[in-house]
């Protein structure tokens, strides 16, 4: 059984070997396109773009202006069954 393991790692080393004389020399490629990154629309794509090219970075999320929240709910009117109903019963 050790003759059958050593010669299985035996073979497993002529086929390592024979990869790595055909693609030995061969550097990982680059991505063409980062993926990492998801854009809103294309005028963010474009801004970050343009912001790239002068070396700024884009604000953060978080550096973002917000609306400030609303503090009362809007009333929900009263539904009427017919337009002929009044509004007050």
């Amino acid at each position: 059984m050790a003759d059958q393991e050593k010669s299985a790692k035996d073979v497993e080393k002529e086929q390592e070997a024979m990869l790595m004389a055909k693609y030995g020399g061969l550097k990982p490629k680059k991505k063409l396109l980062p993926k990492d990154h998801k854009f809103f629309d294309s005028a963010d794509w474009a801004m970050n773009k343009e912001a790239q090219k002068k070396g700024d970075k884009p604000p953060a999320p978080d550096q973002q202006e917000t609306l400030p929240p609303k503090l009362e709910p809007m009333p929900v009117p009263s539904r009427r069954v017919s337009h002929l109903d009044p509004l007050d019963k």
